[in-house]
């Protein structure tokens, strides 16, 4: 780029240079004898150094065309291109983050799905070994209790027979002593037994 500016420069420079050559034909004339022209003012606006200027104007635009073409443009071409290439490979690379941050995200709710599932898993599990433990808990105290009220049945039952059985005794003793007290007969056991069970039978 500095080279560039450096060449702009010089042309610059040359074209001034030619046309101050230009412009000083007066002072030459005068050297030699001539008569000098009346002054027109500035150089640059006499009508009869227009042609000059033209073709140095001309050639000082070539020149600088061909130093923009040469360097200029192909350089900040150059500069387009990598700035360009920069930001494709950024789009790419936040393109390649993009996908990783998805295949991430994608891979994250996958692993949540998986200790979900088996967490409801383990849960159902560990319910249903709860339900099984609660089930045969349960059967065993059923168990208990029919074997506690079977038991009890049986002890009322002995209970019921023993009270039954001493009943039926005092029965007799007072079947026994009612009839002797009312007919004077003494009346044996057996036989006082026997009448008492048969009363029981048909009051049963």
């Amino acid at each position: 780029m500095r080279r560039t500016t450096a060449l702009a420069s010089a042309s610059v420079l040359l074209a001034d240079v030619t046309l101050a050559a230009t412009g000083g034909g007066e002072s030459v004339g005068e050297e030699v004898g001539v008569e000098p022209q009346a002054s027109v003012g500035m150089p640059q606006l006499d009508p009869t150094h227009f042609p000059s200027q033209i073709f140095w104007l001309i050639v000082s635009f070539a020149v600088m065309y061909w130093l923009f073409a040469r360097f200029g443009v192909p350089r900040v071409a150059d500069i387009l291109e990598t700035r360009q290439d920069r930001i494709a490979a950024d789009l790419d690379r936040a393109a390649t983050f993009r996908r990783e941050a998805e295949a991430a995200m994608a891979e994250h709710e996958r692993l949540v799905a998986e200790a979900q599932a088996k967490a409801r898993a383990h849960l159902d599990a560990a319910l249903e070994r709860v339900k099984a433990e609660a089930a045969r808990q349960e059967a065993d105290l059923e168990r208990s209790l029919q074997r506690q009220i079977s038991d009890a049945d049986a002890r009322i039952a002995q209970a019921r027979d023993e009270a039954l059985r001493a009943l039926e005794d005092v029965a007799v003793d007072v079947s026994r002593a009612a009839v002797d007290r009312l007919i004077g007969v003494e009346v044996a056991t057996d036989e006082a037994a026997a009448a008492v069970a048969n009363a029981r039978r048909e009051a049963a």
